[in-house]
């Protein structure tokens, strides 16, 4: 990784005329190099669990057929699995 003498950005690796050159991004200053150096981004993201897509099973009834009972556990299951992603 090299930085640009004049203003001290990053400089990155092009190829100007078939040869591989160093330009920065802020003023456009180039450095001929003897070979383009490889650099690897790596970006880690963090993603919410409001984020992630949920999966719903059909079920036959509308969910005024179903019982009190039958209500209470589906939302028993929906909170158990958030609280489930946001624990990881």
């Amino acid at each position: 990784m090299e930085f640009c003498e004049k203003c001290g950005a990053l400089m990155l690796p092009q190829k100007k005329d078939g040869k591989p050159i160093l330009k920065c991004r802020e003023c456009g200053h180039e450095k001929a190099v003897s070979r383009a150096p490889k650099y690897k981004v790596e970006y880690r993201i963090k993603h919410s669990p409001r984020e992630k897509i949920v999966v719903v099973e059909h079920d036959d009834r509308p969910d005024d057929e179903l019982t009190e009972d039958e209500r209470r556990e589906r939302r028993k299951e929906i909170l158990e699995f958030y609280e489930e992603e946001e624990s990881e």
